[in-house]
Formats: structure tokens, C-alpha cells, sequence
């Protein structure tokens, strides 16, 4: 069964995604995009980062992570379910010196204090439960280790200003403004719907929230007609769309509520404190 932490899309039947393949990320090339994913592998590498500790990254993907991690002191390890995406590991990176095992973030195949940080970027809500994946976190976290979590944000500005748009171009012209799925509805392969309240839900007694800040303002917001947020930055000279990507991720630090992904930073909770 799917987690009580969030009510998942009517259409899910929730099952272990097993079979992830690389064409099912579609990368955007809009300076957005580019500043957005960027900016979460730079968080999630200097979060994960711990000279001489071990960290696991769970449904790493290719594994780029957990490499670069070990390029820079620590002990990178990569949990990922798809043999396609692991198999594409070993082709793109064959000397990378990282560990990478096929397993789901449910049932963690790694002994109780392994290690020292565990990163899950943007994996979160296809979890089937995230509550059992925060649980085994801590049980393989070591006492002061932190769990790094990078989501996306289905309340962010840009998807409250995208949902207005659209209630408007409904009422005014009676058509959609999108022909198919707009990126502020809960795509079939998500579980969950991420947001502020989501995360905060997520510790349970294991884990307590220690941080929690925000990435990037109005990724993807798409306005009247064919103009988009992007496409804005695309025309601009790119030191003029930088300096705005920056200040507003300035912003979106300090309102995760509404920024366009979520990092939130956890501590496992000590036995004796979670049995009061």
C-alpha cells in the first residue's frame, strides 16, 4: 500500500518502479532548467560531502553523485532499482571508483550505521513509502549523520501562478492553455505530491528536521500564448539572466514554501528520545 503521508494520484497503482530508464527524463534547454539542475547537484554534492565519511545515494541514477562525491574526500555509494540506468553507469563512467548496488529505498540492503550521509534527489515522490525509506535512513545513518533531500515543489510559485493562468484562459477563452500535461499537475509516475507540508510530515520518530531551504524561483512558468519564463531568459544577454537566476534563488532560499524545489536536511532521533 501506498504511504499515509500524502493521498497519491487516483490513477496509481503504486508498485516498486523497477524499470526507470534514462528516456523518461526529458531535459529542458531553457536557462532555467539548466540553472535549476545545476544548482540541485551542486547542493546535494556539498551537503553529501563528508572528507573521510561514507555517503549513499539512493536512486542515484547513473550515479554521478556518489562520484564526484569520492573525487572530493568522501565514499561515494549509489543505490539505484533500474539495471538499465546501473548498466549505463558502467558505460559512461567504467573507472569511476564508487559502489553501486540494485536495491529500492524501502529495504536499504546495507548494515545498521553504514554511514555517515544519505542523499535522494528528486526520487522522493515515487517512492512508494516514504516513511519506510525515512525509517531505514536512519537505521543506516550513523548517530550524527544527516540525510540530504532535494523535491520538487507541486505548490511553488510558478505552479500557483501556472494554475491561475489556466483558470483564466478557461474562463475567458474557454480552451486550455495546455494540450497536454502542464508541468504543475502530478505526473502518472509520482506517488506523492510534493510540497512544504509533505516534508514536513516525512521524519516520523526517526528523524528530525534540521534544516530545510529552497532552489530557484519560477522554473517552467509559462504565461499568455508561447511566452514562458525560460524562453524570457533565453533572449536576455546570459550575464543579465544569470544575475536574475541568482537573486531569485536568493529568495527561494529563505521561502521554501514556495520555491521550486525543497532541500531538507535530517538527524536521526536517538533511541531514548524516541521512546518519550
Amino acid at each position: 500500500m501506498c504511504s499515509a503521508l500524502s493521498n497519491s494520484p487516483p490513477s496509481a497503482k503504486p508498485a516498486f518502479d523497477l524499470d526507470y530508464s534514462i528516456h523518461d527524463f526529458e531535459a529542458d534547454p531553457y536557462p532555467d532548467s539548466q540553472y535549476l539542475y545545476r544548482r540541485i547537484e551542486e547542493l546535494m554534492i556539498e551537503e553529501g560531502t563528508l572528507a573521510g565519511g561514507r555517503t549513499l545515494d539512493v536512486a542515484c541514477g547513473v550515479g554521478k553523485i556518489a562520484i564526484e562525491i569520492g573525487k572530493r574526500g568522501g565514499a561515494g555509494c549509489g543505490l539505484e532499482p533500474s539495471n538499465e540506468m546501473l548498466g549505463l553507469s558502467r558505460y559512461l563512467f567504467p573507472k569511476a571508483d564508487v559502489v553501486l548496488v540494485r536495491g529500492v529505498a524501502e529495504a536499504l540492503p546495507f548494515a545498521g550505521g553504514s554511514f555517515d550521509r544519505i542523499v535522494c534527489q528528486g526520487a522522493l515522490d515515487h517512492f512508494v513509502s516514504p516513511r519506510d525509506f525515512m525509517r531505514e535512513a536512519a537505521r543506516v545513518l550513523r548517530p550524527d549523520g544527516r540525510l540530504i533531500i532535494a523535491l520538487a515543489n507541486y505548490e511553488s510559485l510558478s505552479c500557483k501562478l501556472g494554475r491561475g493562468f489556466r483558470w483564466l484562459a478557461n474562463r475567458m477563452f474557454r480552451r486550455s492553455m495546455y494540450p497536454h500535461r502542464a508541468y504543475f499537475e502530478i505526473p502518472p509516475d509520482h506517488y506523492h505530491k510534493g510540497d512544504l507540508a509533505f516534508v514536513r510530515r516525512l521524519g516520523g520518530r526517526a528523524l528530525r528536521l534540521d534544516r530545510c531551504y529552497g532552489i530557484s524561483l519560477l522554473w517552467l512558468f509559462r504565461g499568455w500564448g508561447d511566452w514562458s519564463w525560460g524562453k524570457w531568459l533565453a533572449r536576455r544577454p546570459k550575464a543579465v539572466a544569470s544575475s536574475a537566476l541568482v537573486a531569485l534563488d536568493r529568495v527561494a532560499y529563505r521561502t521554501p514554501a514556495l520555491s521550486d524545489m525543497i532541500v531538507s536536511v535530517w538527524t536521526p532521533v536517538q533511541t531514548s528520545e524516541a521512546d518519550r
